[in-house]
């Protein structure tokens, strides 16, 4: 299954450095970032069903990092 979710940061360059983080982080090698808006990242990663997922818990930590907080899911 192919989740997405879209984080908002205060401005473009904390965004642009957790989408760069996000895409060089070895323990989120199936995520995919992409700029969505100026200050929106949306990241977009497989799911196995059945399994644990941990992804979205990486995700808001690294994100918290930059002042950053997810918008939607």
């Amino acid at each position: 299954m192919r989740l997405s979710v879209v984080y908002g940061f205060d401005d473009a360059p904390s965004a642009n450095r957790f989408l760069n983080d996000v895409n060089s982080n070895a323990s989120l090698d199936m995520a995919r970032a992409k700029l969505f808006d100026r200050d929106k990242v949306r990241i977009s990663y497989s799911l196995e069903k059945g399994t644990y997922d941990n992804t979205l818990s990486i995700l808001d930590d690294l994100s918290a990092s930059y002042n950053g907080k997810e918008i939607q899911s």
